[in-house]
């Protein structure tokens, strides 16, 4: 008897060796690579996440600009990481993705060239024409809230000593952390977002309507004006303390500004290419998108060089 209680303690003993380490090994794998991650159902705790306070002083200097280039960004991935997914069905990329050896080559042209990336607080001073600026000054804008910019771009811009503006679809940010797995279209987590506040000033890109509808209309102007700014609304009790809008896909109408006006949204952007001057109209700031085909020459253009 006593040797049959033995080969059943040694057995289960086995057992559990090999199918625990199984069972641990699968529910990582579901969990980061398999499942769609929960979204972050609690706001960014702004007690954790400082408004972004940078505001240099820039008294002395030789030329102050009497325009800024607002630079706008979504995706950023190196080139061993792109998949099939990440290319139109002609071959190319698709528009809202740069490759990180791009990105990595005109903030480095940024910064040899000594350019001053503004902050959000510097670029909304020199706005209100509270502020001069230096005469070669941008913006660094980022859209939607995807995991790539954070796991790529994040790093250049913070060696850099660069800040910029991310807009969140807050609805689409989750709440646990996963790898970063190229073959998924994934979005920041919680985390992420606030550990990352020491380079990004966050703004508003609506809490869920950042959608089209059946005929091709963002949902932002094919929905009615109280159901717009409920979802505006989630989405700066989201951030906290949101003072910049961005629109999905650039579209907006009469009724978007009268609400971004009745939230007291400070500056809103769009994808309209042109430069930001002092009292324009803040609530339809000029962007220029940075596409996968611009060339450094192209990037320079665009600087105005």
């Amino acid at each position: 008897m006593k040797k049959y209680v033995v080969s059943n303690v040694i057995f289960t003993t086995l057992f559990l060796m090999i199918i625990l380490p199984l069972c641990y090994l699968l529910y990582d794998y579901i969990i980061h690579y398999g499942a769609i991650p929960a979204a972050a159902k609690g706001p960014l705790n702004v007690s954790n996440v400082p408004y972004n306070t940078v505001n240099k002083d820039f008294t002395g200097m030789e030329e102050y600009a009497s325009k800024v280039v607002v630079l706008m960004y979504h995706q950023v991935i190196p080139k061993e990481k792109l998949e099939k997914h990440h290319f139109q069905d002609n071959g190319e990329l698709e528009e809202t993705i740069i490759t990180l050896e791009n990105f990595q080559s005109q903030m480095d042209y940024l910064k040899e060239n000594h350019y001053t990336v503004l902050s959000l607080k510097e670029f909304e001073l020199f706005m209100t024409g509270e502020k001069r600026v230096p005469a070669k000054s941008v913006l660094l804008t980022f859209d939607d809230g995807f995991k790539n910019v954070f796991e790529f771009a994040y790093p250049v811009l913070k060696d850099h000593g660069f800040q910029a503006v991310h807009f969140l679809i807050t609805g689409l940010i989750t709440k646990e952390d996963v790898h970063y797995k190229p073959a998924l279209h994934q979005y920041a987590s919680i985390d992420e977002v606030r550990k990352s506040s020491d380079v990004f000033d966050y703004g508003n890109h609506t809490n869920m309507f950042h959608q089209k509808n059946k005929n091709g209309m963002s949902f932002v102007t094919a929905y009615d004006k109280a159901e717009v700014k409920e979802d505006l609304v989630r989405a700066n009790e989201w951030l906290g303390q949101s003072i910049t809008f961005a629109a999905p896909y650039g579209e907006y109408n009469e009724e978007t500004l009268e609400i971004l006006q009745e939230l007291n949204t400070k500056m809103a952007f769009t994808v309209n290419p042109g430069y930001a001057e002092p009292f324009g109209r803040s609530l339809e700031i000029p962007r220029w998108q940075v596409f996968p085909k611009l060339s450094l020459d192209d990037f320079k253009d665009i600087l105005g060089e």
